[in-house]
């Protein structure tokens, strides 16, 4: 019976001194006559996989010849872009200025002096208004309650956005020809991949997937050079119609302004027994017809 405690004691001994060396041994995983210094793990190749990463200009390069022109549609985006973003603005349409300098002259009557103000200015509304008033001095009041003077700033307005439409109308051109571009490539990049098939078989994997990489690779780039030329367009359309609206609209309010103050003139002078064939104009206004 005393003999158990002094066994266990030693059995504990032993366990915690032999603990090291089993730890050590469950380590050593090496195989008995062999040399574990020679057994190393295969290697993976990765040589393939690092030169196998293509960076923008490496696809770009296997796009072929249809890179050249999308990379110019490209390009054209962006300028055109930045041209349209500085053109179609409120000052080079409806300069606030030059709005409070008309509605001052038309509430007063004085076409002469909103057509002279009209015509020094080179923006929508001066165009716009330089032909209305021209046409009020030249003909008198009694045009204001015809058609021709809206004609006339319909046709003054126009003129002053051709130009612009046709710079916009630039983003259609270039979302429909980009994609038929890309497709274009797509097909050159097939034919010689169906040519280096019949010739070569498959011995030159390398040839055959670098011609169906040049066929996929155009019709990405066209199709990525579509979709913005595509928002481009409608946002850069829809922004130049705000624009000539707000043209429009004032223009109409100086009109407007300019009729009531006609009438009213007509109305006092009426007031005071002038005759009928007296009552046509406001005392500083152009002659009648």
């Amino acid at each position: 019976m005393k003999l158990k405690p002094l066994v266990l004691s030693l059995l504990t001994l032993a366990c915690f001194a032999f603990s090291p060396v089993l730890l050590a041994a469950e380590d050593d995983l090496s195989i008995p006559g062999v040399d574990k210094e020679k057994v190393e793990a295969p290697k993976v190749d990765t040589g393939a996989a690092e030169t196998g990463e293509k960076n923008l200009f490496d696809l770009i390069g296997e796009g072929g010849w249809a890179m050249w022109p999308l990379g110019l549609m490209s390009v054209a985006i962006i300028a055109l872009s930045v041209y349209c973003f500085m053109d179609l603005t409120a000052k080079n349409f409806l300069p606030l200025e030059l709005q409070a300098r008309l509605e001052s002259d038309m509430e007063n009557g004085d076409v002469e002096a909103a057509m002279k103000a009209a015509e020094a200015s080179p923006t929508c509304l001066g165009q716009v208004m330089h032909g209305a008033t021209e046409y009020i001095f030249e003909r008198g009041y009694e045009t204001l309650d015809g058609d021709t003077i809206y004609d006339l700033m319909a046709d003054a307005t126009q003129e002053f956005n051709r130009g612009r439409a046709r710079t916009i109308n630039y983003f259609s051109v270039i979302s429909q020809a980009a994609p038929m571009l890309g497709l274009l490539g797509t097909v050159s990049g097939m034919i010689k991949a169906f040519g280096t098939l019949g010739r070569e078989g498959m011995g030159d994997p390398a040839a055959l997937a670098s011609n169906i990489s040049e066929a996929l690779v155009t019709t990405a780039a066209g199709l990525v050079i579509a979709l913005p030329a595509i928002f481009a367009y409608f946002f850069f359309r829809d922004k130049l119609t705000a624009l000539v609206a707000s043209v429009d609209k004032s223009a109409s309010r100086m009109l407007n302004s300019l009729r009531r103050t006609v009438y009213a003139g007509a109305y006092q002078q009426a007031q005071h027994g002038h005759s009928a064939e007296e009552v046509g104009h406001a005392p500083e206004g152009p002659p009648m017809g």
